[in-house]
């Protein structure tokens, strides 16, 4: 860094570490959320051993949730309250009004990433859940993240990503409606 910009480099260095440890968590996480949007998958980048692949259960064809755990395309309850900057009071009333959604592993709470991309609005991604409704936390994780032949092939999360926001809300009605008729 301090090659490129000594300026950035010195002023990095007066801020306090645990202040410093935050920011470089919360850039990871938005990082892992982005990979999430463009569906870039880690091992389409670099080689992982295969006793890695294993653990992460890679071979299965699919992410498993240890898998989206490990990539943090999934984050605890905590450590997203943290990074989204919300109190978990507000982060159960954000759930509640589903405007966010959570899926359980082994009984615990984990966020989407995505939630923390700046490039999607968060308006949009809060009436594409609503509209979803009372669906499971991981139909809506299916949904968002699955390829999607009404919008082009993009997934949801792709879509909006590109703007599309009313012909995703279109395809999330229409998820809605065959997963859960009424």
């Amino acid at each position: 860094m301090t090659l490129f910009d000594p300026n950035g480099a010195r002023a990095l260095l007066k801020i306090p570490d645990a202040e410093l440890g935050r920011r470089f968590k919360r850039a990871l996480v938005t990082v892992a959320g982005l990979a999430t949007v463009l569906n870039i998958e880690q091992r389409s980048i670099r080689e992982e051993s295969a006793q890695r692949r294993i653990e992460l259960g890679a071979n299965q064809g699919e992410s498993t949730p240890a898998r989206l755990v490990a990539t943090a395309k999934l984050i605890h309850f905590s450590h997203f309250c943290a990074v989204i900057g919300f109190t978990p009071r507000r982060v159960s009333k954000e759930v509640a009004a589903q405007r966010l959604f959570s899926v359980d592993i082994e009984d615990e709470p984990y966020f989407p990433a995505f939630f923390l991309v700046e490039q999607i609005r968060r308006k949009d991604l809060a009436k594409v859940v609503r509209t979803l409704g009372d669906l499971t936390g991981w139909s809506k994780w299916n949904f968002f993240t699955t390829p999607n032949s009404a919008l082009d092939d993009l997934t949801p999360l792709q879509a909006l990503f590109y703007g599309d926001r009313k012909e995703v809300l279109r395809a999330a009605a229409e998820f809605a409606a065959v997963r859960n008729p009424s």
